[in-house]
């Protein structure tokens, strides 16, 4: 499984933009992979700023420093796991991910307290699909709204597991669902699965059949598992948990009553014990994460 890759040099621009990185300021780098990161950061700093980079994988922390070495950069790289940041050089202007992430580790709010904190964000139903947000944090808690879609290998504690053996669920019985047969899998496009994913988060589903066949929706939900069986001129039927059937078909309801809303609508607010998206507003409609 590949678990380091160099990006495309215009979204690496596009994201140092995000970060909005300034002279003289200190920056926490989370992923170096390859270091050429770190080597862009530390010459938006200037020779007044500072740069640490973190990277979990010693054989890609190595590499990295050697070349930063070699090029006469001055970054502090650091062989350790991002997500507890590094406290060490605290606090930070900001802090610049470099790997897909569900959820904020708290110790990053507290070693960045008043500044940005930009990364690549995704659901469990959004794939590989990311968005990047800019999270401007104002005594430890961070407020920003969904941006471009980027699409980052995600990290490595933070991954998906194995669905693992599907249990018994019981009897398949028809249910009375607050959707059409045609509206239960139309959420589950790009747009849809990262809105999705904030509405029900830890869902992860898979789909079979197609055609004239009836199609059916396998949902997962910490330890809970559910079905959905539907498809033009097929009854609606749900098997294992109902209540995870009926989560899933009330968020697709809110997704189409809103008019399938893109992910530029939705954002984030974190604190040290809260993470929340929301709807247009921060103030607005909001879920807990």
């Amino acid at each position: 499984m590949p678990t380091c890759s160099a990006s495309l040099p215009s979204l690496v621009k596009l994201m140092l933009d995000a970060t909005d990185v300034r002279d003289g300021q200190r920056v926490l780098e989370i992923g170096t992979g390859t270091g050429v990161t770190a080597a862009l950061l530390r010459d938006r700093v200037g020779v007044n700023g500072r740069v640490v980079t973190v990277e979990v994988d010693p054989g890609l922390s190595a590499s990295a420093q050697a070349r930063l070495e070699a090029a006469g950069i001055d970054a502090t790289v650091v062989c350790g796991d991002g997500l507890v940041g590094w406290g060490t050089d605290a606090p930070y202007d900001r802090i610049h991910v470099t790997c897909g992430i569900r959820r904020i580790p708290p110790p990053w709010l507290r070693q960045c307290p008043d500044g940005i904190i930009m990364l690549p964000w995704g659901t469990a139903l959004s794939g590989e699909r990311d968005r990047v947000v800019a999270l401007r944090v104002r005594d430890g808690v961070g407020v920003g709204r969904f941006g471009a879609e980027v699409s980052f290998m995600k990290a490595r504690s933070q991954r998906l597991g194995s669905w693992g053996d599907w249990p018994d669920n019981g009897d398949t019985v028809e249910a009375d669902l607050p959707v059409r047969w045609d509206e239960i899998e139309s959420p589950l496009e790009p747009f849809g699965g990262f809105a999705m994913g904030l509405l029900l988060p830890g869902l992860t589903y898979r789909l079979s059949g197609g055609g004239a066949e009836e199609r059916v929706l396998w949902l997962k939900r910490e330890g809970a598992h559910a079905s959905i069986g539907f498809g033009d001129g097929h009854k609606t039927t749900v098997e294992g948990d109902t209540r995870l059937s009926r989560d899933y078909a009330q968020a697709a309801r809110w997704w189409h009553d809103r008019g399938r809303p893109h992910p530029e609508r939705f954002g984030l607010t974190v604190g040290e014990n809260e993470q929340r998206a929301w709807f247009d507003h921060p103030d607005g409609e909001s879920w807990a994460l």
